[in-house]
């Protein structure tokens, strides 16, 4: 594992992509509650459980709405998927109580628009729940892609790839910035270097079956190997 000690980039970095809860915000949403509620939905469509087992939770949305387009075409698809929606929308607003923004966040994306590297969000999170948050911590980025923008989102490299078109910025010359196993895998998958933010109660080696660039604790610490290729 690659360590902020040890970890310097090769060439320069010009563009950040920055997942946001866990990363940027510190939220409470109830991701097994939501898993249940949509679970829920998905068992009163008439969907088989093992249909979908194994999934993540917006990916078990996606997948039912194929079987029940399938056998009762694209309305009742469409119904599960906005039944599905309302009630991830619901668990994520739920969790805004009590939000802030994470340790040194504003810092860190202050210092990197002064310094000219672009940035952006790049979330799975919902727009409405986004902007909320967002308005709450007072954090400012001037691109912000969430699950309603896109078509096809983390951990499909398709959503920060449309970030850095955005951006004006290529994989390459672009790092990854998340909390989750999955953030470093849509990295990798776009082109662009990663950097872990491992948080309270995950152990140290949590990043290891995917090996970032860089494994950090501090969002500060991830400075050095950004702007240490400018």
């Amino acid at each position: 594992m690659n360590t902020e000690a040890t970890a310097r980039p090769s060439g320069r970095i010009g563009a950040v992509l920055f997942d946001l809860d866990g990363t940027l915000v510190l939220t409470h949403i109830d991701f097994a509650a939501m898993r249940s509620a949509v679970q829920k939905v998905i068992a009163t469509a008439g969907v088989p459980a093992e249909v979908v087992e194994g999934l993540d939770t917006l990916t078990m949305a996606a997948r039912a709405a194929e079987v029940v387009r399938a056998r009762d075409g694209e309305d009742a698809a469409r119904a599960l998927i906005a039944d599905a929606e309302e009630a991830m929308v619901e668990a994520e607003m739920l969790g805004l109580e009590g939000a802030g923004a994470a340790p040194f966040a504003t810092e860190v994306l202050e210092t990197l628009r002064a310094r000219g590297v672009g940035v952006a969000i790049v979330t799975r999170n919902c727009r409405r729940a986004t902007e909320a948050v967002l308005a709450r911590t007072g954090l400012a980025c001037p691109i912000v892609l969430t699950r309603d923008d896109v078509a096809r989102y983390k951990p499909d490299p398709a959503h920060l790839l449309a970030a850095l078109k955005r951006l004006g910025a290529t994989p390459e010359t672009a790092v990854m910035v998340g909390d989750h196993l999955m953030d470093i895998q849509a990295g990798r998958a776009a082109g662009t270097r990663t950097i872990g933010v491992l948080t309270p109660g995950r152990p140290d080696d949590y990043f290891a079956p995917e090996n970032p660039d860089l494994v950090v604790t501090d969002l500060r610490s991830l400075l050095s190997f950004v702007l240490g290729g400018l």
